[in-house]
């Protein structure tokens, strides 16, 4: 699965797009004989994709490249970071702001939680505590 953000509109795309594997995103329409593909490729100048990890978090979520994640750690340490993939290790990650990461595992999702995207930032502290999210600052 995928998820498509429209940057002209800040608005998440709810038509039915699909995603060739090629990378290059086209909107789907019905029509009389049923789905069909129409003609005109969606720029990615202007429409942006996140795939999603396979894992979902605590609250049954599906997790996405380009979420914000709150994450347990152990007992005294919890992180917010962006879930981004790692070509040189071959994982999905947790990017903190202080160059600090941790990979992401089925053995994890009891300990994770979505707290926001890029596009839409985060409204927590890594208490859990809501703050002023990061797209009003």
């Amino acid at each position: 699965m995928f998820r498509v953000f429209d940057t002209d509109t800040n608005e998440w795309v709810n038509d039915n797009v699909y995603l060739n594997p090629k990378g290059e995103l086209f909107l789907i329409k019905q029509s009389v004989f049923g789905w069909v593909k129409v003609p005109l490729e969606l720029s990615q100048d202007r429409y942006v994709y996140h795939m999603d990890i396979g894992l979902y978090d605590k609250n049954n979520k599906l997790v996405y490249e380009g979420d914000y994640i709150l994450a347990n750690i152990n007992e005294n340490k919890n992180v917010i970071g962006l879930v981004t993939y790692a070509h040189e290790m071959s994982a999905y990650i947790i990017l903190c702001d202080d160059d600090m990461f941790y990979t992401l595992g089925s053995n994890v999702c009891d300990r994770i939680e979505i707290v926001g995207n890029v596009f839409d930032g985060y409204g927590v502290d890594v208490d859990g505590e809501q703050t002023l999210r990061d797209s009003e600052e």
